[in-house]
């Protein structure tokens, strides 16, 4: 598998991933199985640092991937 390949796999496993548990988390807060002080304010912080996370791994691995496009990988 050329590299190029594995950064755009490596980046659909840990954008799942990163959903995944980002909405994992927020149905946990929405249900009331996690307990907070502020609901709405904790939802927030959850997605808004889940978007950030998913931006980074992102932006990361598609560099990943041109620069290995552009090496011939």
């Amino acid at each position: 598998m050329k590299k190029s390949t594995r950064a755009l796999v490596g980046l659909v496993v840990l954008e799942l991933f990163l959903l995944g548990g980002t909405t994992w988390m927020l149905m946990q807060t929405r249900s009331g199985a996690w307990h907070t002080s502020s609901p709405d304010e904790a939802l927030s912080l959850i997605a808004s640092t889940g978007g950030v996370a998913m931006g980074l791994v992102g932006v990361i691995l598609l560099l990943a991937f041109f620069h290995h496009r552009r090496n011939g990988n």
